[in-house]
């Protein structure tokens, strides 16, 4: 038997989800988000489903969805079927297609369909101010490298650490940074790319090039230019509605994270997994074997068009929940709620939200991925 897995989302939060079907509802079809009276409201309300599905073009996008989701399950093969439905905060568009997708599904195919709202319970998104004291957004049809934009002027982010001198020299002494100054001469930028996690270009300066598009932001903020290669643990413990989720609170913003770091040199994905989980929340894996769930660049906040992070995220699976104590560059670890359904993430906001914290938005679409396994895998516990 097929399994069907929808997971709606919103693009101005985390990055897209990835899945078999992607449909992108952003700019041709009318936002709800527009009028004042459905902007507080979400898929949830009749108001805005209502809004969405009189959209010119909608009905037909969720009939064409069914039939190639369809067409995938006519296949030989008896693995899930993915699809991410995506809009710009997720809560009114994407979630209401969602909705009515799986709804079709459900009556036409006769196969178990799940439906994972990432975004909805978020708060609205102030789309003006979303970017405040950042640099500009780069507009989607500008990010890919191969699209012509003469006026394209990034924002220097390179802090004091990695700035020439005393800065970088302390940095390059503590032993995390590189001493290159110019990305444009890098003696073993051959050897990088060959060695990349992602594949990635170079511009004719020879700079390496971030694999996601412009970004908005030069120089750098992270210890190497090119890939920064880290691993992020996803540690999920017991079944059913005990499911807890292994978190640590990061030093430098205070936000809750998936235990993690960079990948030293030299050393394999496994092993810096099992070191940074041990280093953070004096957990020990070692000899546990984790499912790899994701190898893709992260939406970090230091990223910059030269300099990036590209990550291995991995799940390992516990009967029940060990002892966990911070170190390294956590002051604190702890288990929390992760229970799957169709609120989960916004569940875990609220537990976090307890405590004053919030989660890491750049590992918030692993914790989707993770979910989106969890729920394919639920038969296999």
């Amino acid at each position: 038997m097929h399994e069907i897995a929808i997971t709606t989302f919103g693009y101005l939060h985390d990055a897209p989800p990835s899945a078999h079907i992607t449909l992108d509802l952003r700019t041709h079809f009318r936002d709800p988000h527009v009028d004042p009276a459905l902007r507080s409201l979400t898929a949830h309300d009749a108001a805005v489903r209502d809004a969405v599905h009189t959209t010119p073009g909608i009905p037909a996008v969720i009939d064409a969805a069914a039939a190639a989701v369809r067409a995938y399950l006519a296949g030989p093969s008896d693995g899930p079927v993915t699809v991410a439905v995506g809009c710009a905060g997720g809560r009114h568009r994407a979630a209401s297609v969602g909705i009515a997708l799986a709804d079709a599904l459900t009556d036409t195919t006769g196969q178990p369909v799940t439906l994972v709202h990432r975004d909805l319970g978020r708060p609205v998104v102030d789309r003006p101010n979303l970017l405040a004291g950042l640099p500009p957004a780069v507009p989607e049809h500008l990010r890919p490298w191969t699209v012509p934009w003469s006026s394209y002027a990034p924002v220097d982010i390179t802090p004091p650490e990695l700035q020439p001198g005393a800065g970088l020299d302390a940095s390059v002494a503590d032993g995390w940074a590189e001493p290159a100054t110019d990305p444009a001469a890098l003696p073993d930028l051959a050897e990088r790319r060959a060695a990349a996690l992602i594949p990635f270009q170079a511009d004719a300066q020879g700079r390496p090039l971030h694999p996601g598009g412009r970004t908005g932001k030069t120089g750098r903020d992270l210890g190497r230019w090119g890939e920064n290669r880290a691993v992020d643990s996803i540690v999920v413990a017991g079944t059913g509605p005990y499911q807890r989720v292994l978190l640590i609170r990061r030093a430098d913003c205070g936000a809750w994270a998936l235990p993690g770091g960079m990948v030293e040199p030299g050393e394999s994905d496994p092993a810096a997994l099992v070191r940074e989980l041990a280093e953070e929340t004096g957990v020990d894996l070692d000899g546990f074997t984790p499912r790899v769930l994701a190898r893709t660049p992260v939406d970090d906040p230091r990223q910059s068009d030269h300099a990036w992070v590209a990550t291995t995220a991995a799940l390992f699976r516990l009967p029940d929940v060990v002892p966990a104590i911070s170190g390294d560059d956590a002051v604190d670890a702890a288990w929390f709620p992760f229970a799957t359904g169709p609120h989960t993430l916004d569940e875990l906001d609220a537990a976090l939200a307890d405590l004053g914290g919030v989660l890491y938005p750049a590992h918030r679409a692993l914790m989707a991925t993770a979910l989106a396994h969890l729920i394919l895998t639920a038969h296999d516990d």
